[in-house]
């Protein structure tokens, strides 16, 4: 690996063709005030910071800097979108005065850069500050900070009262262009409307072209190089021009020399080669702290192996690729190419799981938002299938991997993932697992998550895929119950803390062994431990035993009493609140397992923090009753804190029946 540190013109750094955006973008989020505040900067000659550019030879992936990139781009092209960043920054209206509009742009400015105003300033109307001479200060170039600024401020001008039709340095040209046959910086497709962009470049042109602009050149250059004068027209665009000589020259100064100072302006580059995601993720989180974070999912689409085009795509996958980048929120790659990266970005939306796995991530997120977690486990579950691990180095090495078919592979994967699904939700156990809306993900944790697909995965194939009710279907079914079953009692003893990639990656390389059911004694253990609070002589808090109830319901064959539109949560058969800081009650009574039940989200907004016997709507109380296992005629009994521990004995009993007979029952069907 190897970088350089070494500093660019601003024109240069958004003009390069070679610089490419990576397949994923994070969404822009800069506001107008930073736009603005980048343009003051830049103006006033101050450092625009860093960006970190991975240069992979023939192309140039811009990692870190893609919302400065834009800002620049847009400062450089667009004096009307200046415009737009600066009347929602300084808070001016379109029709402002332009006296006070100079006035309010200098005291934002003052403001923002903190400078002093001396007493008699004070005093005073805000006017443009004294001018300044070269060779004050020169030092510190403070007469070429003011005259940047100036310019900053004439562009803000120049635009102006700015309508429907445009600036008013645009409303100029209109007049002009009426006189055209076919101006290059109005298109026939928009109706001859300027396009500011267009017109700013057209303009520089002409002025690089003649160096110093005269009226006559002018009117020379348009009728060469503006579309031609209009045959008998040749007079009236004259005196057209004669009209508005002195703004039409003015504008074209202004162009010239904000192109110049964003020329001048100079940007820092860090250019990575040859480095790792991992790496480059590494060198970002320690140059951007303070900033959101790079996955190193998200760096392997700066990489070239993933931007590689895949051939032969269905309608279905390229559907899916079109809606992760508009939800995204960026523009889908005009190419329309679907790539490799893509496949691992768009994984985890085609398991058919129903949620027994995933979370709804389309129902969790807004319409044009995407959860990043979806787009890290898609990778992961590759890693993990075709790698057999999952740490960020195990991921990066999918590019090595030369069995993968790209994207036939994947394909069958995906396609392997949804008949092991649904060979599972056509068991009665799984679809009470199910039931509860807790999605292994969220109950167990990514590592433990995918190394139960990886495992259900390696040996539905040792099995000969079985597909219908048959011995091996049904010994898949039994060690799918056997495997899910050891994974929950790993998570709630604590055994999956710490290093999670390097747990998973050991079980998958003897993930035969992980099949054999785990006796009883360990659960019989586990659960009396947990109503008492403590494991091994830890805590153990409502997080890890929540898997335990879900757990419990599937064996008990519960469900909600109606479908849930929203998750279960976990509540407290005696309200938290009456255990808390009492002296009386054993300190891991609260948050016991024999404290707890799952109920519908609905019915737990309903139930509060209230005791069982304060529940007075009669549906309510049955359900509660099936979910916590206590007779409606000991709802006042166990309302009353001195009765605890004969709540906790009942409960205590019924919990080792759940993990003894009915664990057994199940395992062996």
């Amino acid at each position: 690996m190897s970088y350089n540190i070494e500093t660019r013109s601003i024109t240069e750094f958004v003009t390069d063709s070679k610089i490419k955006l990576p397949r994923f973008q994070r969404k822009s989020t800069w506001s107008a005030k930073q736009n603005f505040e980048l343009a003051i900067s830049i103006f006033q000659e101050y450092p625009v910071g860093v960006v970190i550019i991975n240069d992979e030879g023939h192309t140039s992936w811009l990692l870190d800097g893609r919302q400065r990139r834009a800002a620049l781009r847009d400062l450089r092209a667009n004096p009307d979108l200046v415009y737009d960043w600066a009347r929602k920054y300084i808070k001016f209206r379109s029709n402002q005065d332009v006296t006070d509009l100079k006035n309010m742009f200098w005291d934002k400015i003052d403001a923002y850069l903190q400078q002093e105003e001396s007493e008699e300033e004070e005093t005073t109307a805000a006017a443009e500050p004294e001018t300044i001479t070269p060779e004050e200060d020169e030092d510190i170039n403070k007469w070429r900070q003011r005259e940047g600024l100036n310019t900053l401020l004439e562009i803000i001008l120049m635009v102006h009262q700015k309508n429907a039709n445009g600036g008013r340095w645009e409303r100029i040209f209109n007049d002009l262009n009426k006189l055209l046959e076919r101006p290059p910086y109005a298109p026939r497709r928009d109706g001859f409307k300027i396009n500011p962009e267009d017109l700013r470049q057209f303009l520089l042109d002409y002025k690089n072209k003649v160096g110093v602009p005269t009226m006559d050149n002018f009117i020379q250059h348009m009728d060469d190089f503006g579309g031609a004068i209009k045959e008998g027209k040749e007079k009236a665009f004259h005196n057209q021009v004669e009209k508005k000589w002195e703004d039409i020259e003015h504008i074209i100064l202004v162009i010239a020399k904000s192109e110049q100072i964003i020329s001048d302006a100079r940007i820092g580059v860090i250019l990575l080669k040859n480095v790792t995601p991992l790496d480059a993720q590494n060198i970002f989180s320690r140059i951007n702290s303070g900033g959101t974070q790079l996955k190193a999912e998200e760096l392997l689409s700066a990489k070239p192996f993933w931007n590689e085009k895949v051939i032969l795509v269905d309608e279905n996958m390229q559907r899916l690729v079109n809606n992760l980048y508009k939800r995204l929120g960026v523009e889908v790659p005009q190419d329309g190419n679907v790539v490799r990266w893509d496949y691992g970005a768009t994984l985890i939306s085609r398991i058919k799981d129903q949620h027994l796995f995933f979370e709804d991530y389309e129902a969790k997120t807004a319409s044009q938002e995407i959860d990043l977690t979806q787009i890290t486990l898609g990778f992961k579950m590759m890693s993990a299938y075709f790698n057999r691990g999952i740490s960020a180095i195990v991921v990066n090495e999918l590019e090595r991997n030369k069995q993968i078919k790209w994207g036939g592979s994947i394909d069958e994967l995906v396609e392997s993932i949804n008949i092991v699904c649904e060979i599972l939700l056509k068991s009665e156990f799984f679809r009470y697992l199910l039931s509860w809306k807790r999605p292994l993900y969220k109950l167990l944790g990514a590592a433990p998550t995918l190394e139960y697909i990886t495992i259900l995965l390696l040996n539905w194939e040792n099995k000969g895929c079985p597909r219908v009710s048959s011995a091996e279907y049904n010994a898949f079914v039994r060690d799918a119950k056997a495997l899910l079953d050891r994974l929950i009692f790993e998570y709630c003893v604590g055994a999956w803390r710490g290093s999670g990639d390097s747990k998973m990656a050991n079980h998958v390389k003897n993930w035969q062994e992980r099949l054999a059911p785990m006796e009883a004694d360990p659960w019989v253990s586990l659960i009396k431990s947990s109503c008492e609070g403590r494991y091994n002589g830890q805590t153990l808090d409502i997080k890890h035993l929540t898997p335990i109830l879900c757990y419990q319901y599937a064996l008990q064959k519960k469900q909600p009493d109606t479908p849930l539109n929203e998750t279960s949560e976990v509540d407290h058969i005696m309200p938290r609140a009456r255990l808390e800081n009492n002296s009386m009650i054993p300190a891991g009574y609260r948050d016991a397992l024999f404290n707890l039940e799952l109920l519908p989200k609905d019915d737990n907004i309903q139930k509060k923090d209230k005791a069982l016997n304060e529940i007075s709507d009669s549906f309510l109380r049955q359900s509660i009753s099936r979910y916590c296992d206590v007779a409606i005629e000991d709802f006042d009994k166990y309302s009353d804190i001195a009765n605890i521990e004969d709540m906790k004995k009942a409960r205590l009993e019924m919990l080792l029946d759940v993990f003894r007979r009915m664990r057994k029952t199940e395992l062996s069907n």
